[in-house]
């Protein structure tokens, strides 16, 4: 056999693995289940007292997150305040689901609106004055993403060695990305609102690739997330954290 015949055979069978490999995924996300709620949400606003350390540099912020019922749907809406930037994160939830259905963003430098139906995500997206369309094929429905994730996820039915995936979609990129969730044990906390007994909760991206690992430590009497510390590891390794004041 020929070294070009040899090399070419080895070329189709790398490509023919690669595409498998993407199909797999694609396919994992379509036949996954969607997580399912076991506890309604509770309407009420939680006060968080935030920081984002960035190259070493801590940079205080406030974060208020509202959870009302309006129209037979949950919108859960999400301020966060830093110095002179304010930004606005706005979601509707389905009442029992807890999937997403609409999504509102405004801050100073975008704004984007985007609607979740029939497994697509359509809206615009705005930005320095230029107006993108979005048209995704989601290949599945979404769970706790946006303002109302933390929320979503404290819903479930968090127990020792529970388990789950769903589906994201990430707007500066406007991808969708497949994220684990594991319950990784009890733990208690304190944080200025109080002393609570928590689950800790990790979400990682399923697939293995860069992205943003965040933990949760929510209360097991309220269901509250009293806690969460995330870091970005595409972003130069952004370390968000929060706790409850209120």
């Amino acid at each position: 056999m020929s070294p070009l015949r040899t090399s070419t055979g080895r070329t189709l069978l790398s490509l023919a693995l690669a595409v498998a490999a993407f199909a797999s995924k694609i396919l994992a996300a379509q036949s996954a289940e969607t997580p399912k709620p076991v506890v309604a949400l509770t309407p009420g606003t939680a006060i968080y007292k935030a920081s984002l350390e960035i190259d070493g540099k801590l940079v205080p912020l406030d974060l208020a997150r509202t959870v009302k019922l309006e129209k037979g749907a949950w919108v859960v809406t999400e301020v966060t305040t830093m110095s002179n930037y304010v930004a606005i994160d706005s979601a509707v939830l389905d009442r029992k689901t807890l999937v997403p259905r609409h999504r509102v963003l405004r801050d100073p430098t975008l704004t984007m609106d985007v609607q979740f139906a029939a497994n697509t995500a359509t809206g615009t997206i705005t930005a320095r004055g230029q107006t993108r369309p979005i048209s995704i094929d989601m290949h599945g429905m979404l769970y706790a993403d946006g303002p109302g994730s933390q929320d979503a996820i404290a819903a479930l039915p968090l127990r020792a060695g529970y388990s789950a995936e769903f589906l994201n979609f990430d707007s500066g990129s406007q991808q969708v990305s497949q994220l684990q969730l594991r319950v990784l044990g009890t733990d208690t906390v304190t944080v200025p609102a109080g002393t609570f007994n928590t689950w800790k909760v990790l979400t990682v991206s399923a697939t293995g690739g860069p992205g943003e690992t965040a933990a949760y430590w929510i209360d097991k009497k309220t269901r509250r997330v009293v806690k969460f510390a995330s870091t970005l590891l595409e972003h130069n390794e952004i370390i968000a954290t929060a706790e409850l004041t209120k």
